[in-house]
């Protein structure tokens, strides 16, 4: 039997390159994979329908799987390129130097740090300096994967700021300190989202 759930479908977003993003928002799980059609007037678009296997949660279904079961489930390579390129600057990582050194650097009151702890897939933050208003942003990203992935305890710290921040050298002592960020340059260790 077919499933039927509600599907919100803006208008798609028209790219000016020839190509457009179109986007849905599900308000149910589907439980058997969901088929998706692009048409022009009658017509299929490129290799439409497109089938997506297994179950496709809703953005607020609280369903987190196993972490190799998803990775697995949706594909995911075991290594990716970009990040061990982002991360080849840090060999290894003193966490107990983060926590040090980072709000002493970072966390004046021009910061706009926010130290994020993952515990039981549960996410903890401690915002540093006065311009941390953009973690919205990054809360609603880590709690959207919190409900669809069980993710493993760490810890680290988001730059909201417009500027990046680690500009120590990579052989330099002491040591950069890996920071994710919204922004990076030539010069700075920062990794970029």
């Amino acid at each position: 039997p077919k499933e039927l759930v509600r599907i919100h479908v803006p208008k798609p977003l028209d790219r000016n390159d020839g190509t457009f993003l179109m986007r849905y928002r599900m308000y149910e799980t589907v439980n058997e994979g969901l088929k998706i059609e692009v048409l022009y007037g009658d017509e299929h678009v490129a290799q439409s329908p497109y089938i997506l296997k297994g179950p496709v949660y809703h953005e607020y279904c609280e369903c987190p799987e196993d972490p190799q079961a998803w990775q697995k489930t949706l594909s995911c390579p075991t290594k990716e390129p970009q990040i061990a390129k982002d991360f080849a600057s840090f060999p290894s990582i003193n966490l107990q130097q983060m926590l040090n050194e980072v709000p002493k650097r970072f966390g004046d009151e021009r910061g706009a740090i926010v130290h994020y702890t993952i515990l039981d897939n549960h996410i903890y933050r401690r915002s540093l300096g006065k311009y941390t208003d953009f973690k919205m942003f990054s809360d609603e990203i880590l709690l959207s994967l919190t409900r669809k992935v069980l993710l493993p305890d760490l810890e680290f710290y988001v730059n909201l700021g417009d500027w990046p921040l680690e500009h120590r050298k990579v052989n330099g002592t002491p040591s950069p300190i890996p920071i994710i960020s919204w922004c990076g340059s030539l010069d700075s260790r920062d990794v970029v989202l």
